[in-house]
């Protein structure tokens, strides 16, 4: 059950477990509540891990905004020096939020089409590239979407997450997450095996896999995932929230003693 609060258009209210739990996600936010208390989103315990891809990235959007605009034999003054360096500082948060706001016009592109809404095919040339390739790979393995974009959680270990999708291949059913990053990362396997975990609590039922679905913005083919080693990744999801929680603790016993 789903209630969209008119008031305050960023929260959206579900019901879960036969009615037992209220469910409020802030979009906005990106917050999770329970019951009305604060709970902890699949994607935030990630958080925790390290990714030590993200540095070497970085330094390589620095020096390639700087090739791109040092000229060979132009002398630049202190002030065009000092502005070009601060330019090149955030080049990585730049190209950072382009990406993201196209991954983010394709993911909702492909909830729209999981739904039914039947949207338009984009025009914008990385849009239409992964958009493409997703529909592709619907009509090679005749997907059928069950639910599409729905909130989960856990009651017994109070973590909550939105899925992106469930479906069906070949009598097969499947928790799947939809990605629009370079690369597929260990964490993406973490987060769909949580949202497996909480599903499989609330619903009872078992499924047979998980899929990781990795949409190109360039002209590369569509990378698909598939995996079942469920129970040891849903064992390390728990692990890293229990270390989370504990981050939690330590830090309000740190904030208190500075008061």
């Amino acid at each position: 059950m789903i209630n969209k609060d008119k008031t305050v258009s960023s929260k959206t209210t579900y019901k879960m477990y036969n009615d037992t739990v209220e469910l409020v996600f802030t979009n906005s936010f990106h917050r999770y509540t329970v019951n009305g208390t604060a709970c902890v989103g699949v994607t935030t315990v990630l958080s925790t891990l390290a990714k030590p891809a993200l540095i070497p990235w970085a330094v390589n959007m620095t020096v390639e905004y700087l090739q791109e605009n040092m000229k060979p034999g132009v002398q630049y003054d202190e002030v065009q020096i000092s502005e070009m360096l601060k330019e090149a500082k955030g080049a990585y948060r730049k190209k950072k939020e382009k990406a993201a706001d196209v991954g983010t016009l394709v993911h909702a592109w492909i909830e729209g089409y999981i739904k039914g809404e039947k949207p338009p095919m984009p025009k914008n040339a990385e849009m239409l590239i992964a958009v493409e390739a997703f529909l592709k790979w619907v009509k090679e393995k005749k997907v059928k979407f069950l639910r599409s974009e729905f909130p989960v959680y856990s009651k017994k270990y109070n973590f909550a997450g939105t899925c992106d999708f469930t479906c069906e291949i070949e009598g097969k059913r499947y928790v799947g997450d939809i990605k629009t990053s370079n690369a597929i990362y260990n964490e993406y396997l973490l987060q769909v095996s949580a949202y497996r975990y909480a599903i499989q609590e609330e619903e009872n039922k078992a499924y047979d896999g998980m899929l990781i679905v990795r949409v190109p913005k360039t002209a590369e083919e569509i990378e698909v995932v598939e995996f079942n080693d469920y129970q040891e990744n849903a064992k390390a999801f728990l692990y890293l929230l229990n270390v989370y929680n504990r981050l939690q603790i330590l830090k309000n016993i740190s904030l208190k003693g500075t008061n």
